[in-house]
């Protein structure tokens, strides 16, 4: 019995002092983050993906089969068959829309900064006007209808390649930045804001030049 009764002792003892400890540290005291509204703008926005811009350019893209023999240069000998293909893409680029997009004021405008636009992929193309045109270098290349096959097998890689290509990214930045501005007025008015300061977007990222 005596070491129960001293035990309890010694463990009030101990919650006393830790009690003891915490009050006379004293309260904890932080600043806490208070977004500044005639600086910061939280705009909502829909979700999903907002399309910023379209690039609608004729590609053409070849494809080479040749027989390959392990003594003797039959390619030489035999000749590739060659397709070429030649079609109208269409690239659409997009961004993601946040929950929530943030303008913040800088002077004398505000700033909103987007993720950098992506190809939307497959790339689209025209069917009706697309030309696809196969050589055989003589009667015994490769036959022709493979080869035919094949170039349109690689058609909606190559296009999203060509797509992504800083040129083509370039090409389109400045609809894109206009119709995220145009995009974010639209929100603004709708939830009651007034866009009184001109709007300026920046992309995320590098600048595809």
């Amino acid at each position: 019995m005596i070491r129960k009764a001293i035990h309890w002792v010694l463990l009030a003892a101990v919650f006393a002092a830790a009690a003891a400890a915490w009050w006379t540290r004293g309260p904890r005291e932080e600043a806490l983050a208070v977004l500044d509204p005639a600086r910061i703008v939280l705009l909502r926005t829909p979700g999903g993906f907002l399309e910023v811009g379209a690039l609608e350019k004729v590609e053409e893209f070849g494809w080479s089969s040749r027989y390959t023999c392990p003594l003797v240069d039959c390619p030489a000998l035999l000749g590739p068959t060659i397709s070429r293909i030649r079609v109208r893409a269409h690239y659409v680029y997009r961004v993601p829309l946040a929950a929530e997009w943030q303008l913040v004021r800088e002077g004398d405008h505000y700033l909103l900064t987007v993720p950098e636009p992506q190809l939307q992929a497959p790339v689209a193309f025209h069917t009706a006007d697309m030309q696809i045109q196969t050589t055989e270098s003589s009667w015994l290349s490769p036959p022709a209808a493979p080869n035919r096959e094949a170039v349109i097998r690689h058609l909606g890689p190559e296009l999203a390649q060509r797509g992504a290509d800083p040129a083509y990214l370039q090409a389109q930045r400045g609809n894109a930045e206009k119709t995220v501005q145009e995009f974010a007025r639209k929100w603004m008015l709708e939830q009651g804001r007034q866009a009184a300061l001109p709007l300026r977007v920046r992309f995320q990222g590098p600048d595809p030049r």
